[in-house]
């Protein structure tokens, strides 16, 4: 590292000690996610019994540290004793520079403890988690302690804009806006129990409903900051006439003793400025966080000279927080040495004493996701994380000290991690006592999708790769002749309580190589044509020249297709649906040079639709399309496409050479198990927890019991859950499609609709699969006989050359 000029040195020495951290609310701006933290209670918490790691003696009330002995200095490390260096520090803990994580990554021992009531808002305060809630149409206040994590009190927010922010300082006073046209803030004690309320003047503060609190903090000195974001007018010349215009700013409020305003110090969010923080640091100096055009800034308030100090550069946006355009970091949060935040769902801390970025821990691989955070504090032995259930609503709180797990460890490779995976992993780790799965981030590690991609197919070719394998992010059929996959049915056949037989079967026949299955996931949809069942006269599994006859006896062609995608190639989406049909991935072989893909070539070559001159509908309607190509991804697409072609509809599939034509895809990232793993029945329980809980509710899921009971679900009527004015619950829409002013909507299906749905699933002989490369191959070569410079026979010749090397290559 470069040598640190004098200021420099005496920023990071203040930030090393953590006097105070400005507590901000943790949905107050919601885009920021600005959450801070005071210091953490000291909590026991190897005796919960939602505990990983070894038992200790005290429950969560318990003063005791890690390991309830004295620290290295002889003196205890709770509530407020000596830190590291033998002295307090303001919070009552450790310094920054006493830290158990500073030499590096470290694993983690979690415990959980569900919250009483479900938070809209969590801040922190000392000793004090604060949370709102409504209740009988009014809003209130819970003041819950750290350690007992009880209510101590309850405060009514009646009259409080809670939509603009909440604040606390750590004497416990909370601060509030206040509803109507007031422009200040009110000022309620929480700790004395009189539950007086002050009023705070903000001056210069314009449009009530234009301003939002952001933070409140106070410093050795007495001075007291007030953070808040807000609209302020300019006014600016333009062709010789002043005019106002308004920008966002944000405005830090320097208030004396007695809470009048000694000045404000603000930052214009112009011209690239983002403040991203403000903090006190351990000598009192007050200062923003903020990104400019390029670099990330840490500029200080001089408050005896009411001014700004000049900016000191820690980097550029993407170096120092990853941050692209305007993707602000989540839930970032001044830990005294640095910022904590998180990003792909990993939390990293920005060291700025040693200017790098240090991993924390990936919060799947705990039972968590940075989306389903509320709160997040820091201490400098533990976590607080405050998370909410998405389903249930409700909170609960997870603590995180440093410690060994018993748990043994599988990893799970991705190019790119995708948030059907994420959630799974957390919710498996969450519920698994012998297993944590850690995601393995292909794309992390290279830095693009096209290395990520070659990297994982490398190792999983040659036995390097991860335990468990997102197959949907490589191609891996290409060398599934290598038996570098593990069979799943192997599986299933030594599981005394998940079989083969559980799944649906003509969906899983389908995606079987030679009697192995080698990848799944929770849910399938269908890949198909439909259209007016005069047209298609009952006919289904077509050839591409049978599916001409068709349309030229209705007096159409091939334009009077509808569907492509405008932005895929017509080849690439008529390829996924028959690839099987020209290669046999057992052997490693190919035809391309036959009749039937001459076909492919003929039909995407002839199919150019008139584009923009009339709507999806309105073509139907007026029979200048007479087929769709699509999915069918629930009970409800069907019902909305049979309401479209005027209630009468017929399943012809795409054309093929042998089979009904429908094909079958993975909705959900699919999975599979490295043969060459010592970690297979680890892998082998986060598959099998995958394929039972990961379905999320999109397409059919793929467990057969689910299935049904999706089947059931999609005719019975849903209703809303309170009553509606005129009396009665309101009916709800299964599906909903809009054309203009027209819009269709469908309810409860019939038993003749689900049937017809059944009869769909139960005829799926192809998969609908995207190969790249040799997608690539095929489009690249495809272009000269499109554009009439090669003529077929020498372009099905290519094709067959290249794609023959290339499966011979790769087994």
């Amino acid at each position: 590292m470069r040598g640190m000029s004098k200021e420099e040195s005496r920023i990071i020495a203040a930030m090393c000690i953590l006097a105070l951290v400005m507590t901000g609310c943790g949905k107050g701006d919601a885009e920021r996610k600005t959450d801070a933290v005071q210091g953490l209670s000291v909590v026991e918490l190897e005796n919960s019994t939602n505990t990983e790691g070894e038992a200790g003696t005290e429950g969560v009330a318990g003063v005791k540290d890690n390991t309830g002995e004295k620290d290295s200095t002889g003196e205890k490390d709770s509530a407020g004793e000596k830190d590291s260096a033998g002295e307090k520090d303001s919070a009552g803990q450790d310094g920054a520079g006493g830290s158990l994580w500073d030499d590096g990554p470290v694993t983690w021992q979690t415990a959980y403890f569900p919250l009483e009531n479900s938070y809209t808002q969590v801040l922190s305060a000392g000793g004090t988690f604060y949370g709102v809630y409504e209740k009988d149409g009014q809003n209130w206040l819970d003041c819950v302690g750290k350690e007992s994590l009880t209510v101590e009190g309850t405060i009514s927010l009646q009259g409080a804009a809670l939509d603009s922010g909440m604040a606390a300082d750590k004497d416990g006073n909370l601060y509030l806006p206040a509803e109507g046209d007031e422009t200040g803030l009110w000022k309620i004690d929480t700790k004395s129990g009189s539950q007086e309320q002050e009023q705070i003047e903000l001056e210069d503060c314009f449009e009530r409903n234009n301003m939002v609190l952001k933070g409140v903090g106070t410093d050795a000195e007495g001075y007291t900051y007030v953070w808040c974001g807000l609209m302020v007018p300019k006014t600016e010349k333009s062709d010789g006439m002043e005019r106002e215009v308004w920008y966002m700013a944000d405005r830090v409020y320097v208030k004396d003793g007695q809470m009048k305003t000694v000045f404000y110090q603000e930052v214009a969010d112009v011209s690239g400025v983002d403040v991203l923080c403000f903090q006190i640091d351990g000598e009192g100096s007050p200062g923003f966080l903020m990104k400019d055009q390029t670099d990330i800034v840490l500029q200080e308030i001089d408050v005896a000279g009411q001014k700004l100090t000049e900016p000191v550069r820690l980097g550029t946006a993407f170096d120092c927080f990853g941050m692209e355009d305007a993707n602000i970091p989540e839930h970032l949060t001044f830990t005294g040495r640095g910022w904590l935040y998180c990003r792909d769902n990993v939390l990293t801390e920005l060291r700025y004493d040693i200017r790098e970025k240090v991993q924390v821990l990936d919060l799947a691989s705990y039972g968590l996701l940075s989306s389903d955070i509320v709160f997040l504090g820091k201490g400098n032995d533990r976590m607080e994380i405050i998370d909410r259930d998405t389903e249930s609503g409700s909170l609960e709180l997870a603590v995180f000290t440093p410690g060994a797990s018993n748990k043994v460890t599988v990893t799970l490779g991705v190019v790119m991690a995708a948030q059907d995976l994420e959630k799974a992993v957390a919710e498996f780790n969450r519920n698994s006592a012998g297993y944590r799965v850690e995601i393995v981030d292909y794309y992390t590690r290279e830095g693009n999708y096209e290395d990520a991609d070659e990297k994982l197919k490398l190792d999983v070719v040659t036995g390097k790769a991860p335990d468990i394998i997102a197959a949907s992010g490589i191609d891996y059929r290409i060398f599934s002749g290598k038996g570098v996959l593990a069979d799943l049915y192997g599986f299933m056949e030594e599981d005394g309580e998940f079989s083969k037989n559980m799944l649906v079967q003509s969906v899983l026949k389908v995606f079987e190589e030679q009697g192995h299955l080698y990848s799944i996931a929770p849910s399938f949809q269908l890949h198909t044509m439909w259209g007016y069942e005069d047209v298609a006269r009952g006919r289904s599994g077509v050839t591409f020249s049978e599916l001409l006859r068709i349309l030229a006896d209705a007096g159409k062609d091939v334009n009077a297709i509808g569907g492509f995608s405008g932005d895929e190639p017509v080849l690439t989406r008529l390829c996924s649906a028959c690839m099987d049909e020209f290669v046999d991935w057992e052997t490693g072989t190919c035809e391309f040079d036959g009749e039937y893909f001459k076909e492919v070539l003929s039909f995407a070559a002839n199919y150019h639709p008139a584009a923009g001159e009339w709507s999806y509908l309105q073509g139907i309607r007026d029979r200048k399309q007479v087929f769709t190509v699509g999915m069918i991804s629930s009970v409800a697409d069907y019902q909305l496409e049979k309401e479209l072609y005027g209630g009468k509809i017929s399943f012809i599939g795409y054309p093929a050479a042998e089979g009904s034509g429908t094909a079958v895809a993975f909705r959900s990232s699919d999975v599979a198990v490295n043969a060459r793993s010592k970690n297979q029945s680890g892998a082998w329980e986060f598959v099998k927890f995958y394929l039972q809980q990961g379905y999320d509710g999109q397409g059919f899921p793929m467990v057969q019991e689910r299935f049904d009971e999706v089947m059931e679900a999609a005719m019975k009527e849903d209703y809303t859950e309170s009553e509606s004015e005129s009396g009665g619950r309101e009916r709800l829409p299964k599906g909903t499609y809009g054309a203009g002013n027209e819009i269709i909507i469908v309810y409860a299906a019939s038993r003749e609709e689900v049937d017809a749905v059944l009869r769909l699933v139960e005829s799926a002989a192809n998969r609908f699969e995207l190969h790249p490369v040799i997608q690539n191959i095929i489009n690249e070569e495809a272009e000269g006989y499109f554009s009439g410079q090669v003529d077929l026979d020498s372009t099905v010749d290519k094709i067959q050359n290249r794609v023959s090397l290339l499966l011979q290559e790769s087994r």
